[in-house]
């Protein structure tokens, strides 16, 4: 896990709705930019100014010129065009900006540190190279909601929200580390809620999983330790929130089929509560030994004469040939008897279940 975040510091991230942010990089001006601006042969139309809230300032013979969103070159371009205007021939314009205003975004929830960072006076900073500024993401962010919070560029008071698609940092096609950060960006980084694990596994309690790529069931409960030997691998219970707020019950077996293999294993999701129930004993009573229960572990199977063996074995007065297996609410007569003499007889010997009886009857001579 802790690898995994790691990774995510140093590789690309994809972000497709918004291509093309050349005009609205960091180096475009902003209300609070300080401009020098210079007209060759005309030192009494040479001044400086700041951009005003508004987004323009005000130049002699021109009026209000807008200047936020643009570059400095375009300003000038601009004013060119407009002092042109005013009989004054092939005015030549030249703006730089002695003063930048601070530009800044801020980086809150599952990341190393929160913060505010300065975006680079000239070039563009990266939402992924802002985030690897916060030390990366913790193990409980949720990846797959990480999103921006940017102001409207109509309308300041409209808050707008662009998802990131975490998932492409291990997809080669992706188009990288495309999203470029503006002023005032807000990067939001929620917690994913945790996994509930209780019941017969090592170490119960509440566990962060990789949001996108999270464990299957059997994975997860090798995680957080293994099944212990009273757990029932048949009886495993998911318990999950559905996206209607409706609570669904999705029942678990993970009784090996083979090498590998589980009869049911499904995949774990953020805020699962997950609950491992104990497997029911299975009784050897009458003439054995050490009557009482047993306790099989997870993915064991015994028989009926492996489980009278684990009892101590029989008792001199034990009728062989009358066991019985009481399984619910039916009965069987078992020949226990000299099984291993042919393998007609090893029909017999059955496979026991979580619950069942054995009873070795008294043999009356």
């Amino acid at each position: 896990m802790k690898h995994f975040f790691a990774v995510l510091a140093i590789v690309g991230w994809l972000f497709s709705p918004l291509a093309a942010q050349t005009q609205n990089s960091s180096s475009a001006l902003r209300p609070g930019d300080v401009l020098n601006i210079s007209v060759f042969r005309m030192n009494e139309l040479s001044q400086e100014v700041q951009v005003g809230e508004d987004g323009t300032f005000f130049f002699p013979l021109c009026g209000y010129i807008q200047a936020a969103g643009l570059t400095p070159k375009e300003v000038a371009a601009s004013l060119s065009k407009v002092l042109g205007g005013e009989q004054i021939s092939d005015p030549q314009v030249s703006i730089f900006v002695s003063h930048w205003a601070r530009r800044t975004v801020y980086l809150l929830g599952e990341v190393q540190t929160s913060m505010s960072l300065e975006l680079p006076t000239y070039g563009s900073m990266t939402a992924l190279q802002a985030i690897s500024a916060a030390g990366g993401f913790t193990e409980s962010a949720d990846l797959n909601n990480v999103a921006v919070l940017r102001h409207a560029a109509e309308d300041k008071t409209e808050i707008q929200r662009f998802k990131l698609d975490v998932s492409a940092l291990v997809s080669r096609k992706s188009g990288g580390d495309e999203f470029i950060l503006q002023p005032e960006d807000t990067i939001i980084v929620p917690k994913a809620p945790p996994v509930f694990i209780a019941g017969e596994v090592r170490n119960t309690g509440s566990w962060f999983i990789d949001t996108q790529r999270p464990p299957l069931c059997s994975e997860f409960i090798t995680r957080v330790g293994g099944l212990l030997d009273k757990a029932d691998a048949r009886d495993i219970l998911i318990v999950r929130q559905g996206s209607d707020g409706v609570r669904m019950r999705l029942p678990v077996s993970l009784w090996l089929t083979g090498p590998g293999e589980y009869e049911n294993d499904i995949t774990i999701a953020p805020g699962d509560y997950i609950l491992v129930n104990s497997a029911r004993e299975i009784y050897v009573l009458g003439e054995v030994e050490k009557p009482g229960p047993l306790v099989v572990g997870p993915n064991k199977s015994i028989t009926a004469s492996q489980a009278i063996a684990l009892a101590g074995g029989y008792t001199k007065l034990a009728k062989k040939s009358g066991v019985a297996l009481i399984r619910g609410s039916e009965v069987t007569t078992l020949n226990l008897k000299n099984i291993y003499n042919s393998s007609e007889k090893l029909d017999q010997d059955v496979e026991l279940q979580n619950g069942d009886i054995l009873f070795v009857p008294e043999s009356m001579w």
